[in-house]
């Protein structure tokens, strides 16, 4: 499992030299997006590498000229990015309308980020009834005839293969978690959630073959048992160092609702039928991040749920400073498992600016609340 673990693991200190490596090895287009309710397969299927844009632990030197100090870190630290030309590898970004920050932000890269294309996909933020599901494919019909235009055509076969091809990395990543479940000690959280974040930096056929040979090390193995199983809530991870301070502590995340986490890879497409539609079954079903409502499947519970299936026997919410729809669902999310029973914390942080010992501090007395 070393060289193929290690392999991924280099590639968290440079994340996107692969993107480009495969733009000069291919002399394809990279696309970057922001979330993951992005329409990764109709990029792949454009021929096209999507890679995810997650922002960085920088201090920022020319968004602010641009976006407010109260906008969250990871809009301001990609957009100076962008800004300073560390993201001069793309040939284009696709923005999904999430939060009011990341629409903002969109109108601002537009105007000034300087990429051949840009494209915006509208999703409702209400995932219920026919109408939402005929708006979702509507849009996914703008974005493909977008794609085409900018990178060239593609048809359904070429969707369906992506689909297929996107569907076993998402098979291989619950099959990590799944083991992880069973025994989170076979490999550290940082470790985990980094190889989920790892695969939308990369082409996935290479992913899924990096993968298959850490599943063939992971069947069978077995780790130690002691550690406490907490579970994350939470946008983006990308918090290593503290995730490394989480299990020297003797905890670690057993399962996580972050969205380069469990959420990224949940749910399938459908490898029948119009792949559009298929598409949109998945965009409507799947597990909603804060800034979506699906009615008949709401977020706490779901989380309650979730946390009790991984064994935890407490949470901490990882957040970004400013970001309302996640601050939002906090007091409902954490009610409900305190009312279940389990222990909680808040951690709120900015990239460029988190201080790990004062982290440490609050963990402990976290792990020492459940330990009694």
């Amino acid at each position: 499992m070393a060289s193929a673990l290690e392999t991924l693991m280099e590639l968290r200190d440079d994340p996107y030299s692969r993107a480009r490596a495969w733009k000069e090895r291919t002399g394809g287009s990279v696309v970057g997006f922001f979330c993951c309710y992005a329409p990764e397969e109709l990029l792949h299927a454009a021929g096209a590498l999507p890679v995810r844009v997650t922002g960085e632990n920088r201090t920022v030197s020319k968004a602010g000229a641009h976006l407010q100090s109260y906008c969250c870190s990871l809009a301001r630290t990609a957009l100076d990015m962008a800004l300073t030309g560390d993201l001069d590898f793309l040939d284009g970004t696709v923005f999904v309308h999430t939060c009011d920050t990341m629409q903002r932000l969109s109108d601002i890269w537009r105007l000034n980020a300087g990429y051949p294309f840009h494209v915006d996909f509208a999703l409702p933020v209400r995932f219920e009834g026919k109408l939402a599901a005929e708006y979702t494919r509507a849009e996914l019909g703008l974005v493909r005839s977008k794609l085409a235009h900018a990178l060239g055509q593609f048809d359904d076969d070429a969707i369906r293969e992506s689909i297929r091809v996107y569907n076993r990395n998402r098979a291989l990543l619950t099959e990590l978690y799944d083991l992880r479940r069973a025994d989170p000690g076979i490999m550290p959280c940082d470790q985990a959630v980094w190889v989920v974040a790892s695969a939308a930096l990369m082409d996935k056929a290479e992913h899924n073959e990096i993968l298959e040979e850490i599943l063939s090390d992971l069947r069978g193995a077995s780790g130690r048992s002691d550690r406490i199983r907490l579970f994350g809530v939470g946008s983006v991870m990308d918090q290593w160092e503290f995730l490394g301070m989480l299990e020297d502590l003797g905890g670690t995340f057993a399962d996580d609702d972050f969205c380069t986490g469990h959420r990224y890879f949940e749910g399938d497409v459908s490898e029948e039928g119009d792949p559009l539609d298929a598409l949109t079954g998945r965009l409507m079903e799947r597990g909603q991040c804060a800034c979506k409502h699906t009615p008949d499947r709401e977020r706490s519970a779901r989380i309650v749920q979730r946390a009790r299936a991984c064994g935890a026997r407490g949470a901490i919410f990882f957040q970004f400073k400013f970001c309302e729809p996640h601050g939002f669902d906090y007091p409902a999310i954490k009610k409900a498992l305190d009312e279940a029973g389990f222990a909680t914390l808040e951690l709120e942080m900015e990239q460029g600016s988190v201080s790990i010992e004062q982290l440490r501090t609050r963990v402990e007395a976290l792990l020492e609340t459940i330990r009694g």
